[in-house]
């Protein structure tokens, strides 16, 4: 009898193993070598090649919950990838869930990648055991299904993104079937419910058409993603239906990861998200130059609108700054600057501090024992402060063309010393009185040719309103020194000053 009873024991536990129940192992690539590549280092050059170009959501959100993001190979849909993931690095998730199509293996409901972590050239990513065990308790017709994931690659592309711009955060791996209305419905609600008391951010894994033309695949995504922006869930789910009805030719899926996207959309509207934001759009046919046969990829981001800001528009009060937010800056800029004057890779720079994630103009001043070693800023808020410091710190330290003969070097890198000064809206004036010495800094601009200087630089030289225009006429913006008074535009601004002395 007892030995009766351990075979069915064993066979018991064999179930339990297969179920996923007591399951446990790191998920090693399948993927790398083919949807991106197997060697750490090339792998890291082409993200960080992506992310340079990325053209993130244009948002100041306190909240981003979820996103859309494609899944084809790197090689194909990687830039428009890391546009959506490139639009919350460095914000303070507590976890990533993944929630993406079934490829490889049929699905009645779902399957939780219930791993240890996963494995990618860049390391281990570590998988939220609390949360992966408590959707397997908690929803449905939840499983593990380990033959689902094995080489399922909508999930493991996403990973090499999230091991970069959000190092450390844990995943939730989730692979879905064909799920209808009411199941997604019911998913979103318990996956809500799972994840109250934890900061989540939801991403879903879908490509867009399958195999239409070029330009039909145009028409097709086009119609889908301003159904996406327009939050209309219920309209993306005819366009699913409908257009496959109208038979365009090679047309075989509208959306590949669709009870993915339907799901997360419904997660994002739950969770109080008001606003969708499209990102840019492409299709294979624009990286093969195949366009008989296409696939389209595409990316959108989905926040809570920021509250106005209670410091006002034009930021004329001073942002308060905790000592250590301080400290960040500093240390973002620093970091940047050495990486890109001595040569070495760029380091992965991510903050998670609201005060840094608010988007301000920038100017990054260098000096070297009181002298000028480069200054470069820019006016348009286009990313948050941490990123824009770090952004212009690298371009005053290389790009200042005053030193292209005399650039910093590696060891002038410890005596270098920063100030950054952060901008408030620029407000054309008609009358030079509205100049307030030391309060303001002024842009000139007439025709192709403006100038700028800071509100500093007037006290520093000693110069009156008159001095303070004729300098910046002639010596910044290239024009006459009595340009101001010959028809040139006169901006004002004020700016906020850090420095890394002070702190």
């Amino acid at each position: 009898m007892k030995r009766r009873l351990n075979a069915a024991a064993a066979v018991l536990l064999g179930s339990l193993i297969l179920t996923g129940a007591v399951f446990s192992q790191i998920r090693e690539s399948s993927r790398a070598g083919g949807f991106y590549s197997a060697n750490a280092s090339e792998l890291k050059a082409s993200l960080n090649q992506f992310y340079q170009n990325a053209k993130p959501a244009e948002v100041s959100a306190t909240r981003i919950q979820a996103i859309w993001v494609p899944h084809a190979g790197h090689q194909f849909s990687g830039q428009i990838a890391a546009n959506g993931w490139y639009s919350v690095r460095g914000r303070p998730y507590d976890a990533v869930m993944i929630i993406a199509p079934s490829h490889t293996t049929p699905l009645r409901t779902i399957s939780v990648g219930d791993f240890e972590a996963y494995r990618t050239p860049l390391g281990t990513l570590p998988v939220e055991r609390e949360l992966t065990a408590a959707i397997l308790e908690r929803v449905k017709d939840a499983a593990f299904v380990p033959e689902a994931h094995e080489m399922e690659h909508a999930i493991e592309v996403q990973i090499p993104f999230i091991q970069t711009l959000l190092p450390g955060v844990p995943i939730v791996p989730i692979l879905v079937g064909r799920l209808d209305l009411g199941e997604c419905r019911d998913l979103a609600n318990a996956l809500c419910d799972i994840c109250k008391d934890k900061q989540v951010l939801f991403a879903a894994s879908s490509d867009m058409s399958h195999y239409p033309s070029y330009e039909d695949a145009l028409t097709v995504d086009g119609k889908v993603l301003s159904a996406i922006e327009e939050f209309d869930i219920m309209k993306i789910d005819h366009l699913t239906r409908s257009l496959l009805q109208e038979n365009i030719p090679g047309l075989s899926t509208v959306l590949c990861g669709w009870p993915a996207l339907q799901t997360v959309m419904r997660i994002a509207h739950k969770l109080k998200s008001s606003q969708a934001e499209v990102l840019p759009y492409q299709n294979s046919g624009d990286v093969s130059g195949e366009r008989q046969r296409v696939v389209g990829y595409g990316a959108a981001v989905f926040h809570t609108k920021a509250a106005k800001s209670k410091r006002g528009d034009d930021m004329i009060e001073e942002i308060d700054f905790t000592p250590e937010e301080k400290t960040k800056l500093f240390s973002i800029a620093r970091q940047a600057i050495t990486a890109a004057v001595s040569g070495g890779d760029m380091p992965v720079l991510t903050t998670g501090e609201e005060n840094l994630l608010l988007k301000r103009g920038v100017f990054v001043t260098l000096t070297n024992k009181g002298r000028l070693r480069g200054c470069i800023g820019n006016f348009n808020p286009a990313y948050p402060l941490w990123d824009m410091v770090a952004r212009m710190a690298v371009a005053a330290a290389t790009q200042d063309y005053r030193f292209s003969m005399d650039p910093i070097t590696t060891p002038e890198l410890e005596n270098l010393e920063i100030k950054i000064s952060i901008l408030s809206k620029m407000h054309k004036i008609d009358s030079i009185d509205e100049i307030e010495i030391g309060t303001h800094g002024i842009w000139i601009r007439q025709g192709s040719r403006s100038g700028t200087y800071l509100p500093e630089v007037a006290v520093e030289m000693g110069w009156n309103t008159t001095e303070f225009l004729e300098h910046c006429s002639a010596e910044k913006a290239g024009l006459g020194p009595d340009a101001w008074k010959k028809g040139a535009d006169i901006y004002i601004y004020s700016s906020q000053v850090l420095s890394e002395k002070d702190i």
